[in-house]
């Protein structure tokens, strides 16, 4: 459950101790006017040419001015409501993702869960979107990236072979723009689909990256994004988990793909569908392999994620990335309190405008 805390809650408890001296006061001046008045005059003469003094209704008014000074001790106090982590602490994390660019991530299952673009509905969207591999992209920018502000990240993509889309880096921005721009199907070398090179390439990146400060640990994470194909080596898979646990660098795998055999879409350089990829006079149909996914993430100990078509994409990445080293988003509350205060406040000083009113009706 998420909480409202107060960062300054002495204000509180001196918000508390005004009202104790205010009652002392207004007790005070209460029975100095009741004394006044009876040693002015007659009472019941007092009463009818001036307004005579109730007991309750000055109980009441004082009450309203303590409100007043309750709700500013508690908007001075500072209240928040905490919320969920939002980002991995500063330089506690480093995270290379891994991203499979082979044909089969041209699927379009993801089209009609796509952001719209340039003021067009996914599904008016001339041209190849919503693929597989658009659908990490978006995943990456929308969610991972910015839970990983001032931390590094590094980009893979792999086919037969890993290739690195970007070294591990702060520079956010500019991995914006080799997600839009920089990482088409088919973007890295080889043929089929092999996400052992892909991830050995990833342990690369993390032994060539400089270390801003060789005291400072930090949590080293590889995201790996697939379908499940695979049509690399069994043994050389074998040797990368290894590494995995030898230089303990964590992996997340995130599972993308729909539940049933999808066909593969063609576009012309224009942008126009010239219909499936085909094979021997028949459309070419791509298969989610969870199976494979389970497995390496059984011997790899890792966090398995599914994202199909249709799933919310609001996982709490933070907490993924970089386990308990995360900043937590907080909600400041204190406008709420003031602002009450100040509408009380108001209230009260306008029975002045009343009170004359009734005078008026009164004297004619």
């Amino acid at each position: 459950m998420f909480g409202i805390t107060l960062q300054s809650p002495w204000f509180v408890g001196a918000a508390l101790a005004a009202i104790g001296m205010a009652a002392a006061f207004w007790w005070v001046g209460y029975r100095a006017r009741v004394s006044a008045r009876a040693s002015y005059g007659e009472p019941r003469l007092l009463d009818r040419y001036s307004k005579p003094l109730d007991k309750g209704a000055e109980i009441f008014l004082f009450f309203g001015y303590a409100s007043v000074l309750l709700l500013l001790g508690i908007a001075a106090a500072e209240p928040v409501l905490e919320g969920r982590p939002i980002n991995a602490s500063a330089g506690s994390v480093e995270v290379v993702v891994v991203t499979d660019v082979s044909r089969s991530m041209a699927s379009e299952e993801y089209r009609s869960f796509m952001p719209d673009r340039n003021g067009l509905a996914a599904s008016q969207v001339p041209g190849a979107y919503g693929s597989r591999l658009d659908f990490v992209k978006y995943a990456i920018e929308s969610r991972i990236m910015p839970s990983l502000s001032n931390n590094r990240l590094g980009i893979v993509t792999y086919s037969g072979l890993g290739f690195t889309q970007a070294e591990l880096t702060y520079d956010h921005p500019s991995l914006r723009w080799i997600l839009r721009h920089w990482m088409p199907i088919g973007g890295a070398p080889g043929n089929g689909s092999d996400y052992a090179s892909g991830l050995m390439e990833a342990l690369e990146l993390f032994n060539d990256a400089p270390a801003d400060d060789p005291s400072q640990a930090r949590e080293r994470v590889i995201v790996l994004f697939s379908d499940g194909g695979f049509t690399g080596d069994a043994d050389y898979l074998r040797r990368v988990v290894s590494e995995l646990g030898r230089r303990r660098v964590r992996l997340v795998i995130v599972g993308v793909g729909g539940a049933q055999p999808s066909a593969i879409p063609l576009y012309s350089a224009s942008g126009e569908l010239q219909g499936n990829l085909m094979r021997n006079g028949q459309p070419v149909l791509t298969h989610f392999e969870e199976e494979r996914l389970l497995a390496l993430s059984a011997v790899t100990n890792s966090e398995y994620i599914r994202l199909a078509p249709g799933d919310s994409l609001n996982i709490s990445w933070a907490n993924v990335l970089a386990g308990d080293r995360v900043e937590t988003g907080v909600r400041h509350l204190f406008a709420f309190p003031l602002g009450a205060a100040l509408v009380l406040l108001s209230l009260l000083q306008m029975r002045g405008i009343f009170r004359m009113t009734d005078a008026n009706k009164e004297n004619p």
